[in-house]
């Protein structure tokens, strides 16, 4: 009957009777309406939501989003373009990345370096493994190369997690607010969402409880040490509460660690409270280079060639030159010199948003690569990403953050690092600050 909903709703979108900014029937109103239960018209809207038809919005209920005044579903900005500022994407900062053409000469000028071309162990090769071992020890984490498998870059290990350890139709919890990827790779695997209420740190551990009780929640989705898109960051009590849930409701935990590096602040993982369940994800992305496509996973015993089956299933095996080149910097110490430069950045980075943005409302952390701003009445996110790129300014709405039925917020995530300068970050927040300041023109939808 839910389906039978979402297909209703996206039946009059296509013939034009639900039309963009539309507002939909409460759940209640709705339900008594067709003479079912309130959980039915839920599950027929959340499944609209993920076909891209309805989203929810402070005050306003369920409204439809398909077409010109939907918010773009993922980073939809062509950054390329010169003219434009790129506050979107949000990168490790490519000026600041290791230098390639050294590190392919070192590579080259060794004995063993034809091995890199043939096929390798599906979870990695034994010294890859090592090291990536040592890695993980920047997290806090104590795992053995037995328990490492490598996979080409976070998503990719998401898109292995949630295939391999869940079926299709189980349920995953997760902030309310999320990183869009991780919802690309629950669509991939057939997984449902279930959003969580959230704080300054995190989930609320009531709410995943709660969400436990209502429906048969099998796993809990978390990013240790800030969390895109809000920057929350859990500390260690918060965790303790989520573990002791963990373990109470028998879930499995995925730990995207993609933006734990980036502070220097100790970091805190449920991964070290409960690695009897928990799955750590610690890509190179953001601290080393986008562009390596390299992730440690860390894994309870168990599941360890299980997870090397879902490797072998989707890519075989993550290139052994970029596992190569990511492992050479670690071991010589590159890598960690070029965190360090990353993280000075950053906060410089975010040192000039503060300025440039003082009296606004935002959430940002000094070290972080992008802060979560909040946009004064009557601005959406759609509309002010939507007069941001006119200006030549990419950002990303907050719309393209909200799992299924969770409120659309009045904000957009503006990335730090990706402007290729300071002086071009400078320019673009300017621009952003001149927007805040105005009214949306006459004529834009504000619904």
């Amino acid at each position: 009957m839910y389906l039978g909903l979402a297909d209703a709703i996206m039946a009059d979108v296509e013939r034009g009777a639900l039309k963009p900014g539309d507002r939909l029937p409460t759940h209640r109103d709705l339900a008594d309406t067709l003479g079912v239960t309130v959980g039915t018209v839920t599950r027929g809207y959340a499944e609209a939501a993920r076909r891209g038809l309805v989203r929810g919005e402070v005050g306003r209920g369920t409204v439809v989003t398909l077409g010109q005044d939907a918010a773009a579903p993922w980073w939809g900005g062509d950054a390329s373009r010169p003219e434009r500022i790129d506050l979107g994407l949000v990168t490790g900062m490519y000026g600041l990345d290791p230098d390639l053409a050294a590190g392919l000469r070192d590579l080259a000028g060794r004995g063993d370096v034809q091995e890199l071309l043939r096929y390798q162990p599906s979870r990695g090769m034994a010294r890859h493994r090592e090291i990536g071992s040592a890695w993980l020890a920047r997290f806090g984490l104590s795992a053995g190369p037995e328990r490492v498998l490598i996979t080409s870059g976070g998503q990719h290990a998401l898109v292995v997690l949630f295939s391999t350890l869940f079926r299709p139709g189980e349920r995953i919890a997760a902030a309310g607010l999320n990183y869009p990827g991780l919802m690309t790779a629950a669509a991939l695997a057939g997984i449902r969402l279930v959003p969580l209420d959230c704080d300054e740190e995190g989930v609320l551990p009531e709410s995943l409880d709660e969400a436990c009780a209502r429906e048969p929640v099998r796993g809990l989705y978390l990013m240790p040490g800030m969390h895109n898109p809000t920057t929350a960051g859990a500390g260690p009590q918060r965790l303790a509460r989520l573990a002791a849930v963990a373990r109470e409701r028998g879930l499995l935990v995925v730990e995207d660690a993609a933006y734990a590096l980036t502070a220097e602040d100790p970091l805190h993982t449920l991964a070290a409270l409960a690695p009897e369940r928990t799955f750590f994800v610690a890509s190179v992305s953001k601290s080393i280079a986008g562009g390596l496509r390299v992730a440690f996973v860390a894994s309870p015993q168990e599941h360890v060639e299980r997870l090397a089956l879902g490797i072998t299933g989707t890519t075989w095996l993550a290139a052994p030159l970029c596992v190569e080149l990511a492992c050479m910097w670690i071991a010589d110490g590159t890598a960690g010199k070029v965190l360090a430069r990353k993280r000075a950045e950053g906060a410089r980075r975010s040192d000039l948003a503060r300025e440039v943005l003082a009296g606004q409302r935002f959430r940002s952390r000094r070290d972080g690569y992008f802060l979560w701003l909040e946009l004064p009445e009557p601005w959406r996110g759609a509309d002010f990403e939507r007069a941001a790129l006119e200006r030549g300014v990419v950002v990303v709405a907050g719309e393209s953050f909200a799992l299924g039925q969770t409120a659309a917020p009045m904000a957009v995530r503006v990335s730090l690092s990706a402007a290729r300068s300071r002086e071009e970050l400078r320019r673009g927040l300017m621009i952003l600050l001149e927007l805040l300041r105005q009214q949306p023109r006459p004529g834009r939808a504000i619904v």
